[in-house]
């Protein structure tokens, strides 16, 4: 799958990277905030996004929101060091949750699983 990952950390960006391609998808771009996620959304048309939570200017349930009125079919990941629950990430249009630290085990039956 073609994947955008949005992350302000650069060692989480950085790992997340690494265990998505190591799963054989490919990393289209990445977004540090939530208004460069919804540009880069809107070029690179990625597969599925992985949102951090807790970002500068625009944080990513927000930003989850937003790219779920936009593209309905929008597939977003929400990932969080503990800041946000499943249940506000699914009510922001999240189709999957992980949190920090992650497996990649895990990663994989998630992707699997929205592959559908």
């Amino acid at each position: 799958m073609k994947v955008l990952i949005v992350e302000d950390t650069e060692s989480v960006r950085f790992a997340l990277r690494l265990a998505l391609e190591y799963l054989g998808h490919e990393v289209v771009g990445t977004a540090i905030d939530g208004e460069e996620a919804l540009e880069k959304y809107r070029r690179m048309n990625p597969e599925l996004v992985f949102m951090d939570v807790r970002m500068p200017r625009m944080d990513g349930l927000t930003c989850t929101e937003l790219l779920a009125k936009q593209d309905p079919n929008a597939k977003v990941v929400v990932i969080t060091g503990g800041r946000a629950t499943e249940k506000e990430a699914r009510k922001a249009g999240a189709r999957g949750f992980v949190e920090k630290p992650f497996e990649i085990a895990h990663l994989n039956q998630l992707i699997a699983s929205l592959a559908t």
